[in-house]
């Protein structure tokens, strides 16, 4: 959706909001027979997920009739409503990709992804004048590797991208203010690395531990199933997924991150004189 939507634009993101409902409520009924922890679940999921953005949409929705309301203020609101119809389509992506990786019928794609060009997407957009907008007292930087001139993954690009963007944007709703950055590196030329770092915050330290240190197919994630509680538990299963994984680090005394790592498909190394390229495949 554009920075400034027309009301089709935003009428075809309330199309797809309500498509994606109707989907999680065949899941619920197609399941309704495997007892009320399904209900429970999808019912948690549904109300605590939705309702803050969808009470912002409507609020501001609200505030665009008033007649008296300046074009200045016009253009605030609809950035509040932009920034949070982006939010309900991610939240309600993040649930259909749970719901279909608990019931195995999650379908991951293997294909070449360039990792640096998708790293920037993100850093890109949530750079653009909406998001900074939305977050003003929060500086994001990024850095990637100088040696390599191209380094490609074996995995879900789609799904890599929500990844990624899930953990930043976990990182910038929960620090608020200060710096939020995005690191990749190569290690030992076999695996690319992700790094979302943030200021410390004990209560997601213990959240992130409790989700990528538990591997079980069985953990009472919904229990837990706020935005960054699904941030986490679809970062841990969609890298497994893809043959990585993620894990929570310790940068300094202030500073935490979370690592992704993921393996190297295609690995262009640049020579001494920076003209040409080497190109090697690291992974059959």
């Amino acid at each position: 959706m554009n920075e400034n939507p027309t009301y089709e634009e935003l009428r075809d993101a309330n199309a797809k909001l309500r498509q994606k409902v109707e989907w999680l409520e065949g899941v619920y009924h197609a399941h309704r027979d495997a007892g009320m922890q399904v209900k429970s679940r999808f019912l948690s999921n549904i109300s605590h997920e939705i309702r803050t953005p969808m009470n912002a949409i409507l609020g501001f929705s609200d505030l665009l009739k008033n007649s008296s309301i300046t074009e200045t203020e016009r253009d605030e609101y609809l950035q509040y409503i932009t920034h949070n119809s982006h939010t309900l389509l991610k939240v309600m992506d993040n649930i259909i990709d749970l719901t279909l990786l608990e019931t195995d019928n999650l379908n991951v794609k293997q294909e070449e992804v360039f990792a640096e060009d998708l790293f920037r997407e993100i850093y890109e957009f949530y750079n653009s004048k909406t998001i900074r907008t939305m977050n003003y007292r929060v500086a994001l930087l990024m850095t990637t590797p100088t040696r390599y001139a191209r380094v490609t993954v074996k995995a879900d690009g789609y799904r890599l991208h929500r990844l990624l963007d899930n953990l930043v944007n976990a990182a910038i709703t929960n620090q608020l203010k200060g710096v939020v950055e995005m690191k990749m590196d190569i290690e030992n030329e076999k695996n690319v690395i992700f790094t979302i770092i943030s200021a410390r915050n004990e209560l997601l330290e213990e959240r992130a531990k409790m989700i990528f240190e538990n591997n079980g197919s069985t953990d009472d994630w919904h229990s837990h199933i706020d935005s960054t509680g699904l941030a986490y538990k679809l970062a841990r299963d969609l890298a497994k997924a893809m043959g990585g994984s993620v894990r929570l680090v310790q940068v300094n005394e202030k500073r935490i991150g979370i690592r992704i790592e993921l393996p190297v498909k295609n690995i262009g190394t640049l020579k001494k004189n920076g003209a040409k390229v080497e190109v090697r495949t690291l992974l059959n």
